[in-house]
């Protein structure tokens, strides 16, 4: 069994490495659209030491052979209890923001990662409100932005979501990074990146500008230690799905951040509902 299993591994390295060596085997059609990553991460600020994967991140982000000084939106935790609710990740909050990043709120909850759609609505406004003071008195800016734990949503939590300023942002390439402990690594990284890729270029009205918002996790300490090398696989792939990829892809300040979030984000429910605040 051990030789059957290092026979299978030795496989998907060499298959993975003979993607790398040919990024742009796909021949670009003239109106290929040209591609810009929004880079988003959940779950956040991880206080793991001594190797912190946020802090890690956001190095790559600022330091990089690619584009340097890459900004990202942190969907955090404020209230969880080895994260956003401590005072070291408060702290990581507020280098988060001064580096020039965009903070949005996540999970809202002490009790952890809890999906929005099972809480009442009264407690979930009222911890909504709570995570965004905390963001604004911890940075000086008020968040924008929301993605639900887990994805679930319905059209209560989305109507709490606008009545409180908030816009719904999701992710149209999900890098399934999500586990944090245990086996993290991803041997389909690349594979789950190009099928998104592929699928946003298949399915997306033709624009000159293709946004691709991009899921990581900052408490994955892979996903940390490989943050350079995954910004190589998202070029390289987008090339593969046929985008043209520009000298910059990647959002370069926090005004264009907000620009692409608003961009992506999700409509409001028609018919403009209310719920009781």
């Amino acid at each position: 069994m051990k030789k059957i299993a290092a026979l299978f591994l030795s496989t998907l390295l060499l298959f993975t490495a003979c993607r790398t060596l040919n990024p742009e085997s796909a021949a670009l059609s003239a109106d290929a659209p040209q591609i810009c990553f929004l880079l988003t991460f959940d779950d956040g600020p991880s206080i793991r030491e001594p190797y912190n994967p946020t802090l890690a991140i956001l190095d790559q982000l600022e330091t990089n052979p690619i584009q340097p000084g890459i900004k990202a939106l942190f969907f955090v935790q404020t209230e969880h209890p080895q994260g956003g609710g401590t005072p070291r990740g408060r702290d990581i909050l507020r280098e988060i923001h001064e580096k020039g990043h965009v903070i949005g709120i996540h999970s809202v909850s002490a009790k952890g990662h809890i999906s929005h759609t099972s809480q009442p609505t009264g407690e979930l406004i009222y911890e909504i409100q709570q995570a965004k003071d905390v963001i604004q008195k911890t940075t000086g800016a008020a968040p924008l932005f929301v993605r639900p734990p887990f994805g679930a949503c319905d059209i209560r939590t989305r109507t709490v979501y606008h009545q409180l300023g908030l816009n719904m942002l999701m992710a149209n390439v999900r890098t399934k990074d999500g586990v944090i402990s245990g086996y993290n690594r991803s041997f389909r990284r690349r594979s789950n990146i190009y099928n998104a890729l592929r699928n946003i270029r298949k399915n997306t009205a033709p624009e000159p500008v293709t946004y691709a918002v991009v899921n990581f996790h900052d408490t994955n300490p892979y996903t940390a230690r490989h943050m350079t090398e995954y910004l190589h696989i998202l070029i390289q792939e987008a090339r593969h799905a046929g985008f043209a990829v520009p000298e910059n892809p990647f959002c370069g300040s926090r005004e264009q951040v907000v620009s692409a979030a608003e961009a992506t984000r999700v409509p409001p429910p028609a018919g403009n509902p209310q719920v009781q605040l």
